[in-house]
């Protein structure tokens, strides 16, 4: 509501929202490792709903993944939400 709070509606708006991430997440983590890879990650945003070019989508990477280009839950959750407020 923009009060600078997580009232109890926010949060449970929020844990689903996560739970919902870690869904994604684990599905398309494809070798079980805790981290997904740039290809990886691409079948995971399709699936979360967000179809994006190539150059968006390495620019994604280059923010939020390590330097091996892996993608930690972390990492990918804050780049969902990031998205999701952009559009």
């Amino acid at each position: 509501d923009g009060n600078g709070k997580l009232g109890l509606v926010e949060f449970n708006v929020l844990w689903n929202r996560i739970r919902n991430y870690l869904a994604v997440f684990r599905k398309f983590d494809l070798d079980k490792s805790g981290s997904m890879s740039a290809y990886e990650m691409r079948l995971a945003l399709e699936a979360a709903g967000y179809k994006l070019n190539k150059k968006l989508h390495e620019l994604l990477i280059t923010r939020y993944a390590e330097p091996d280009l892996a993608l930690d839950f972390d990492s990918f959750v804050c780049c969902l939400v990031r998205l999701e407020t952009m559009f």
